[in-house]
């Protein structure tokens, strides 16, 4: 896939992120009883935090949602959460040497610690107020993450992979495509409950759903989980291999590798 430059990626942060930064102020902590209270966190903070994501100064941006993050009075507030989440994708994608070194990026630390400030965005944003104004942010994730997944996958290592997709499935629990591969790290790790249990989430969601509603990196990551699957289950199971094809032909009819798939195993 296509990495953008980071300059391009800081645009994108901005402009996703304008309009919650222009509420996030008014959202936080606002309740009947503390409307007119000052925000724990105020407008200026949030901007500050905006710029320095813009500029690239992600440390600047650690080392104050740090604190937010374990402050009594702000760990719960979830934007914090979703800041850190973004400067680590930056210093993913950085091309700064020594900023890569020190947050071990070549070894996907950094995409590792985005994944877990994602997640705990999610959770702490418990009613989704700010969940959908991220969407840009959440493709650049998902491309990069499940790049990082699917190297793993190649060299075998598939405890590692396994992680990658857990978190995306912790993100977004209606993703299909991070349903089935972390089902088939499962398969390939031997863990046949687990695996059994997340291969049915995955089905259900298919056949509920139909791969209605999902991004575009969504779909192309359930592409390749059920071309993946197909081949993985080909041998050992070439019932549930046709199923999965099934469940993907009025999306992915007349693809060349999915049509491909379906001729060598027989379907």
């Amino acid at each position: 896939m296509i990495t953008r430059t980071p300059w391009i990626f800081c645009i994108l942060f901005a402009t996703s992120i304008l309009f919650s930064s222009n509420l996030s102020a008014q959202k936080d902590n606002q309740d009947d009883e503390s409307k007119n209270k000052k925000p724990l966190i105020t407008q200026d903070e949030y901007n500050k935090l905006l710029m320095w994501i813009v500029d690239e100064k992600y440390e600047n941006v650690l080392y104050k949602c740090i604190r937010y993050t374990e402050d009594e009075k702000t760990k719960n507030l979830p934007l914090p959460y979703i800041y850190m989440a973004q400067a680590f994708l930056g210093i993913h994608v950085s091309d700064d040497h020594d900023l890569r070194e020190q947050y071990q990026a070549d070894k996907n630390n950094a995409i590792k610690d985005c994944l877990k400030y994602t997640s705990k965005f999610v959770k702490k944003d418990k009613e989704s107020e700010y969940y959908f104004e991220f969407m840009e942010f959440y493709d650049d994730l998902w491309e990069h993450a499940t790049n990082a997944a699917e190297t793993e996958m190649d060299n075998e290592k598939y405890t590692k992979a396994k992680s990658y997709y857990k978190y995306l499935t912790s993100i977004d629990p209606e993703d299909p495509g991070a349903w089935l591969m972390f089902a088939s790290a499962y398969q390939l790790i031997n863990s046949k409950k687990e695996a059994a249990e997340t291969y049915e989430i995955a089905r259900n969601l298919l056949i509920e759903q139909g791969g209605k509603g999902l991004r575009e990196v969504q779909t192309d990551l359930l592409h390749y989980a059920i071309i993946y699957n197909a081949e993985l289950l080909s041998t050992i199971d070439r019932a549930a291999a046709l199923e999965w094809l099934a469940l993907g032909e009025d999306l992915f009819r007349g693809d060349k590798e999915f049509e491909a798939v379906k001729r060598s195993i027989g379907g």
